[in-house]
């Protein structure tokens, strides 16, 4: 949703245009095209990098592909702003998803929606101070959020078959399957393009003033979890078979599933989802496992880097370049930049121990590794100028 008395997303798109990036975007296939359609074209000097882990939004065709480079590692349908105008005496809103270059700010599991000024307007209720509970709704936004700022967020859903249509104020819904996806995949920083949608402003409202006002129940809140019931050596199994096989896309489920235990106090858990780095035999998802693994060592550095230390030394060398690798290339900055998230820089050294700075020893010796092989990539570039 943009708020047009103050819209950051504007400003975003306006240097956008003085920059030609968003004039270098090409056009995709249709959405049943899947992992083979290419990524838009990506203009040299821009904040994105072309061999860098990126999100676009489609808004014409309304999907969602997160990127590998050129490579869609996997896409899926979403809901997005109306364009819908909204006017009071004092305030003015424009529920349409912005086209424009933003950033992951945070990411949240099970987020507490918010509810803003305009949720009590369209629903004809006094609004309440800013820091009145009957703003708080638990579920508003399905099982993962991840915020770009300016009042913007991609999350879950509970009516996911509005999923490809213009119903909401401006965020970007998906299944809530595909958003806890979305949230083991990207990082604070990632890229996410946003362009395309209509000119026009919509005639219909968003949906959200019937599907926010329903009751709801404990169970539509969060369903049962069929895999909570099994053991993790269990789970362990049906990862490496699910990473494995052909055409299965439902290992990333079975690893949320470990990595949530693995962050709490499952040790074996993490050891052995740090173990798995490697056990993907395509390209495609090799890379995204290799996100997850990222994931977990930005949220649970100390115990990530002392569970490394605590497998295989083959294993934990795959798993040390697999973690560099996806956090360096969901950063578009500089690497010499000092807050580059390299990820021997989240935890200290000393901090580990003497039993637990093979796992930290681990990670330099990768990103060493990473950083000459970018660095012949770049001189290799320079020369075939």
């Amino acid at each position: 949703m943009i708020r047009i008395a103050k819209s950051h997303a504007a400003r975003v798109l306006a240097a956008a245009a003085l920059l030609g990036i968003l004039g270098g975007c090409a056009t995709v296939g249709a959405a049943t095209a899947g992992p083979e359609q290419p990524a838009q074209e990506i203009n040299p000097g821009t904040t994105i990098r072309p061999d860098g882990k990126y999100v676009l939004v489609d808004l014409d065709l309304n999907q969602l592909r997160f990127m590998d480079g050129e490579r869609v590692l996997w896409w899926a349908h979403v809901g997005t702003g109306t364009g819908f105008r909204l006017t009071t005496d004092d305030q003015k809103w424009h529920f349409s998803t912005p086209n424009g270059i933003m950033h992951v700010q945070f990411k949240e599991l099970n987020p507490e929606w918010v509810l803003p000024d305009w949720y009590f307007i369209e629903n004809k209720l006094p609004i309440p101070p800013a820091d009145s509970p009957k703003r708080k709704q638990p579920g508003g936004l399905g099982a993962a959020a991840v915020y770009l700022g300016d009042e913007i967020a991609i999350h879950g859903t509970d009516r996911p078959e509005l999923l490809g249509l213009r119903v909401s104020h401006g965020c970007i819904r998906l299944a809530n399957e595909y958003a806890l996806r979305l949230f083991h995949n990207v990082q604070v920083g990632t890229p996410v393009i946003i362009r395309g949608g209509p000119k026009e402003v919509a005639r219909e409202q968003p949906d959200s003033v019937a599907s926010f006002t329903r009751q709801r129940s404990a169970a539509a809140k969060k369903p049962p979890n069929p895999l909570a019931s099994l053991s993790t050596q269990r789970l362990l199994a049906r990862l490496e078979q699910q990473l494995k096989a052909d055409s299965t896309t439902a290992w990333h489920q079975t690893a949320i599933e470990l990595i949530g235990r693995g962050l709490r106090d499952d040790a074996d858990a993490l050891r052995g989802v740090l173990s798995l780095a490697g056990a993907a035999p395509g390209v495609l998802r090799s890379e995204e496992y290799g996100t997850f693994l990222a994931d977990v060592f930005a949220r649970g550095s100390l115990r990530a880097a002392v569970s490394l230390a605590r497998i295989d030394e083959k294993a934990r060398r795959r798993a040390a370049e697999s973690i560099v690798r996806a956090t360096m290339t969901l950063y578009h900055g500089s690497p010499d930049d000092p807050t580059a998230p390299w990820p021997t820089r989240r935890v200290p050294k000393w901090r580990l121990g003497p039993s637990g700075q093979a796992g930290w020893e681990a990670l330099q010796a990768a990103e060493e590794s990473f950083r000459a092989e970018r660095g012949a990539r770049t001189a290799a570039a320079t020369r075939a100028r």
